[in-house]
């Protein structure tokens, strides 16, 4: 064990220690640059209606966008590997490796045993600027919304919920609610307090804005359009656009 720890000078942490492939390198930002450029082909679009989920598959090489097409809307997000839907998006994970809220470089890892890469984000147009609080948009601190936290912290039965939504767009593709995972909350602007308790602002996205993610492998996404408070004071429709990037 001492062999192993020779020559580390600064604590052993999930990035690891220099070369690590955890860390961005320029080789990365310059290939994530790269793809966000190169001509690509409409394969599909899919619509999600305000307070609502739908799922869709990628397959690896493609790129999606997905758009706040009419203004600021918060869409939970869960990614499941085709070859496997045991295969999911590991939020902590990729929280530790990354940040608590992601943007263009970022990348989202699965769970054991496979503990890779599925996406990455290769465009985000939302604004960097400062906000209240430290707070950033692309969250990764927040769940998703059930019925159970309306019932048990309001009082209020049947009230549309995120995990419900995202349990409807996958039962198509044969899972189930019991395969919905926490999520990555894009387009949520979020922080963290004085008391290390999560927060979250308005949305600041603006309508148009955008992200762009390359599947590194073959994707089930599902996507749910947040009928909760974090968006603002209205709901909106999503878009996904599934594009095939053009050979070099």
């Amino acid at each position: 064990m001492a062999g192993a720890l020779e020559g580390a000078t600064a604590p052993l942490s999930m990035e690891g220690l220099k070369g690590s492939p955890l860390v961005q390198t320029e080789r990365h930002r310059a290939r994530v640059a790269a793809l966000a450029e190169r001509p690509r082909r409409l394969a599909k679009t899919v619509e999600i209606a305000a307070r609502t989920g739908k799922a869709f598959e990628v397959e690896q090489g493609q790129v999606f966008r997905v758009t706040c097409i009419e203004g600021p809307q918060v869409a939970d997000f869960n990614a499941f590997g085709r070859a496997d839907p045991r295969e999911k998006f590991w939020s902590v994970k990729s929280r530790i490796i990354g940040s608590s809220h992601l943007t263009t470089g970022s990348q989202l890892w699965s769970c054991p045993p496979w503990t890779r890469p599925m996406l990455t984000i290769i465009a985000d147009t939302v604004s960097r600027d400062a906000l209240p609080g430290g707070a950033r948009t692309h969250d990764l601190l927040f769940s998703r919304c059930d019925a159970r936290h309306y019932e048990t912290v309001f009082g209020k039965k049947g009230m549309a919920n995120c995990h419900e939504n995202l349990a409807s767009a996958i039962k198509p593709f044969g899972l189930t609610q019991y395969d919905v995972h926490d999520p990555l909350n894009l387009f949520m602007t979020t922080g963290s307090n004085e008391a290390g308790k999560p927060f979250y602002l308005t949305s600041n996205a603006k309508k148009g804005d955008y992200v762009e993610f390359h599947a590194e492998i073959n994707c089930l996404i599902a996507i749910s359009a947040c009928p909760g408070g974090s968006s603002g004071p209205q709901h909106y429709p999503l878009r996904a656009d599934v594009f095939t990037l053009d050979k070099v």
